[in-house]
């Protein structure tokens, strides 16, 4: 019998497996740019991650607001979390380095982000009881997975015949941070949940709207503008994090 409840509980899975089909395309997209040989078909396989990054913060949200909050859907979000934003961002940079000098390095790179990434999940399955509800250990890999997406999507649509992210000076600046954040990840920093405040997530969610609705070149700046906030929560997270748990503490 279908109940009020069952719904409840059913429609924040349906999100969160609505994330993990746009994960998916996201690497289906990469393959298909990689055997048509066309890079500029990549900026979509970014625009899916993106995607899947919004619907993965909405499925929490919605639980929360309508009561409908699971161990079922909390379990399928974290499978979601590594294929979409471990697995489908190693698949794109991937694809974007091969483009590049050294063909040892397009393996390391990417190889580096799925470890991490299955590092990290793993110690939040195992030592996070609250899914990061009172703040994060460790960078989430959500920001490495924007990064890299938003990033590729404005060097695409701004530079499509530069190889900007593969050679030149500009190169050390995309792939640097990825460096440091997958070290981040697997730090004991502690970083705020933005996602499950209404006035990040809202404005966050039409940024990325835009991705999809406005033109390329206006689109490729404000993904251009919302990968420089990812190095800002990477470096003042735990700062910003700190601060507010300061604050929540009981004055004597």
């Amino acid at each position: 019998m279908i109940t009020e409840k069952l719904i409840r509980q059913t429609i924040p899975s349906l999100v969160t497996l609505a994330a993990l089909f746009f994960g998916f395309a996201g690497i289906f997209s990469t393959l298909e740019a990689m055997r048509l040989g066309m890079p500029f078909l990549l900026a979509r396989s970014a625009k899916y991650i993106m995607l899947a990054l919004v619907l993965d913060g909405l499925d929490g949200n919605l639980a929360r607001w309508i009561n409908g909050s699971t161990e079922f859907g909390a379990e399928l979000d974290t499978f979601v979390d590594f294929t979409a934003f471990s697995l489908a961002p190693a698949a794109l940079l991937f694809a974007i380095l091969l483009y590049g000098p050294n063909p040892l390095w397009r393996w390391i790179l990417p190889t580096a982000i799925v470890f991490s990434g299955a590092v990290r999940m793993s110690r939040f399955r195992a030592k996070d009881p609250f899914r990061g509800q009172g703040g994060f250990i460790g960078l989430p890999i959500t920001v490495n997975s924007s990064w890299i997406a938003l990033v590729v999507f404005a060097a695409l649509i701004l530079k499509p015949q530069g190889n900007i992210l593969v050679r030149g000076p500009f190169s050390l600046l995309f792939q640097l941070p990825i460096l440091v954040m997958i070290l981040f990840q697997l730090s004991t920093f502690r970083y705020p949940k933005p996602s499950n405040q209404v006035r990040y997530f809202a404005p966050a969610t039409l940024a990325v709207i835009f991705l999809f609705v406005l033109s390329d070149k206006y689109a490729a700046w404000i993904a251009t503008i919302l990968a420089g906030l990812c190095l800002v929560y990477v470096f003042i997270g735990p700062a910003v994090h700190k601060k507010s748990s300061n604050a929540e503490k009981p004055s004597h």
